[in-house]
């Protein structure tokens, strides 16, 4: 059974899912087409090893991840999550987002971001975090749209492959 269904800009549909153990595969083709790019996520090298991978899964999901997968067109096009932190921090939660190249600015990424958004405030989640790097305007953008708001910034906090760097924006969005 699918979570939702939403519409995009270019009126085709996209499901929201949660994301299921059999679906992780998928997830991780897609991530790594976006870690290949080399300019949206921390990671440097494609994710390997699939057995590990499904080891941080479920021990993220015991801690309390919430994670849903979109699909246009019957093809997983990317993914969001959410991950309450614990003890003294166990009032915030960290968003994360991932969308294959084909699919953004369809609206996509503004859909999951509130999306989740609604799901924190129903988990009594006082602050989402996040962080963005300045090079990507687009996810800048976006959250600036859903009401996070810019709580500080490394400079040159990244350095690419290619020697160049960006600054690491912390966002936050007070939800209470």
């Amino acid at each position: 059974m699918v979570y939702k269904t939403v519409e995009l800009t270019d009126g085709r549909k996209a499901t929201l899912d949660w994301l299921k153990k059999e679906n992780a595969l998928e997830v991780l083709e897609v991530l790594n087409d976006v870690i290949k790019e080399g300019r949206y996520l921390f990671l440097n090298n494609q994710i390997t090893d699939m057995e590990k991978q499904l080891e941080w899964f479920e021990r993220r999901t015991k801690e309390g991840m919430l994670y849903l997968t979109a699909r246009v067109d019957g093809k997983l096009v990317g993914g969001a999550s959410i991950h309450p932190q614990t003890d003294k921090h166990r009032h915030l939660a960290s968003y994360g987002i991932f969308i294959s190249k084909n699919c953004r600015n369809l609206g996509l990424g503004t859909l999951l971001t509130k999306e989740f958004i609604e799901i924190a405030k129903k988990q009594e989640l006082e602050i989402l975090q996040l962080t963005v790097y300045a090079n990507n305007e687009r996810a800048f953008h976006v959250y600036k749209k859903c009401g996070f708001e810019e709580a500080g910034r490394l400079t040159k906090g990244i350095k690419f492959l290619d020697g160049t760097y960006t600054d690491e924006i912390l966002m936050e969005l007070l939800l209470k």
